[in-house]
């Protein structure tokens, strides 16, 4: 995936791939903030915990949040990161050893086993034009602001100018804000099924698929000439 970036008209937000230069505590706060059922359960509600986790493992090669696999969202009137995209496809290196999170505890394996392996494993059935988006998040207090539509409107224009054609991602059923953004982007929704929780609870998780020429915003278009 090619790395690159561009200012938003009078909104001074760079959106481009994330580097190790990046505040790491801002983007592992953002993974944190992805999914309200899976990191709180894996790291029993310890937000701290899990930042302190993820800003050590977006270092390491091979794991599914790696900086090479995250792109930002980043003000630079204030220096920080308000929006993260995790994004993977088949040519992406996936070699993290998950074994010792695994064996840390029952709540670690369950959530390797039954959230991530099954991430990778999808990820591997895909054509190599698709790309899968696991994540997709932005600060709490800017949220309404179309820096979600911004980024990932970007990042769709910028992975088809590279020769990408396709893009899924889920997200749960009744996140509405979630489901209007992708909507608003040409994603159409595939199927329903029944989503890791952490604690077997039942959730309802929706698939969406965006394959290249459905409907992206005008303002989009001329990304892709950048």
């Amino acid at each position: 995936m090619k790395k690159d970036s561009y200012l938003v008209e009078k909104d001074l937000i760079h959106f481009r791939r994330a580097t190790k230069e990046d505040n790491l505590s801002q983007i592992a706060e953002l993974i944190y903030n992805t999914d309200p059922y899976i990191y709180p359960y894996w790291f029993d509600n310890n937000e701290d915990k899990c930042i302190d986790f993820f800003e050590e493992a977006i270092l390491q090669e091979g794991f599914l949040f790696h900086y090479d696999n995250l792109y930002v969202a980043h003000d630079i009137t204030t220096n920080e990161i308000i929006g993260v995209i995790c994004a993977i496809d088949k040519s992406v290196n996936l070699n993290y050893n998950y074994e010792p999170l695994r064996e840390i505890n029952a709540q670690y394996k369950k959530v390797v086993d039954d959230y991530i392996k099954p991430i990778l494993e999808e990820v591997e059935e895909y054509d190599k034009d698709t790309i899968y988006i696991p994540n997709v998040c932005i600060n709490k207090e800017l949220r309404g602001k179309r820096i979600g539509t911004k980024l990932l409107g970007y990042f769709i224009s910028q992975m088809e100018k590279a020769g990408f054609n396709q893009f899924a991602l889920d997200c749960l059923l009744h996140n509405l804000p979630a489901k209007n953004l992708y909507h608003g982007l040409g994603f159409k929704e595939m199927k329903l099924f029944n989503g890791f929780s952490g604690d077997n609870r039942q959730i309802d998780v929706v698939s969406f698929l965006r394959k290249k020429g459905y409907y992206l915003p005008e303002e989009f278009q001329k990304w892709k000439n950048i």
